[in-house]
This record gives structure tokens, sequence and C-alpha cells, in this order.
């Protein structure tokens, strides 16, 4: 069956943002996580959003109380970084479009503490979860949907290569 020319994906990603994000993931044998950059845009009525960078977030620790890692580090060092790559990049459009973060052999899923990370910091329809499983090579996108008995659901992307044409914002 030929794909629609008239098919939008939710999540565009460009292909260097998720290399980093894989191989950031690689180097780690812990959960880590990091923030996802990009834009909102829309066609035909339809909202995606593409993914130019990745924001690491260094310093996690180990936390027994939620099963994951927690932030530490002073208040607003993350916002900073977050507008200097806005800077360094000449774009003050970028905005942080969900999150992504590691289940090293566990699979690709939202646990209920990601579920409720989502919800609480990620809550717009626009914003997704990437989870990477980096022992069994796999990722996956996701967004809240509470249509569904697990409140999220896993949605489809297409990853842009450095050969690919540039999306540009439609205002």
């Amino acid at each position: 069956m030929p794909i629609s020319k008239d098919l939008v994906f939710p999540v565009y990603i460009e292909s260097v943002a998720l290399n980093k994000i894989l191989n950031t993931c690689e180097s780690s044998i812990q959960e880590i996580f990091g923030y996802l950059i990009g834009n909102i845009l829309k066609w035909k009525e339809e909202v995606y959003v593409t993914i130019e960078e990745q924001l690491f977030i260094r310093g996690a620790i180990h936390s027994d109380q939620y099963s994951t890692f927690q932030l530490e580090g002073k208040a607003g060092e993350y916002e900073r970084e977050f507008q200097k790559l806005k800077k360094n990049k000449n774009n003050s459009d970028l905005r942080i479009v969900g999150w992504w973060h590691s289940h090293p052999g566990l699979g690709c899923f939202l646990s209920p503490v990601d579920l409720k990370t989502q919800e609480f910091f990620f809550p717009e329809s626009f914003q997704v979860a990437l989870v990477v499983d980096q022992i069994n090579k796999k990722y996956k996108f996701f967004t809240l949907d509470i249509n569904t008995p697990m409140k999220y659901k896993e949605i489809s992307h297409a990853v842009l290569s450095s050969k690919s044409p540039k999306l540009t914002k439609i205002t």
C-alpha cells in the first residue's frame, strides 16, 4: 500500500539528535534522562513536533523511593542550559517538546513513575516521551492518551537525515 502524500507523523526527529540520545544511553548502564528540544508545527490542521536537539541532564542521582533518577543541582541550572542552547542555535522559537529517558534491558514503555512525570511536567498534547532500551537496541515514542487503559499510547515518528530537506515553521 503506498504511503499517503498527506501523511503527517506526530514526531520528526533529526538523526543527529537521535544519535546523540542513543549514544548517551549506550554509555550508561543506569537510567538517564534529558529534554527533547524542537518546535511545534501544524500542517493541514494536524499538529506535530520536530526534534532538533536534546539536552542531557547531568547530575542525576538514584532514588529508591521512585525507582528512577532525580535531578540534583541548583534551581534554574537546566533552564540556563536551555537558554544557552537556543542562543547557540540562533533560534528563540525552540522549546521543550518532551523528554527522553532510558530503560536499560527493561523494554520500551512508560512505568507508573514515567506516566506521573509525563502528566506533571509534560501534559500538553504535543509533548512526547522517548524511551530507549539501550541493552535491547530499541526505542519508542509515547504521548498521553486518557482514552486508553494505560493512559498513554505509542506514536509513530520519522527520522530526518542530514540529507533530508529541512522543515520550516509555518506561521
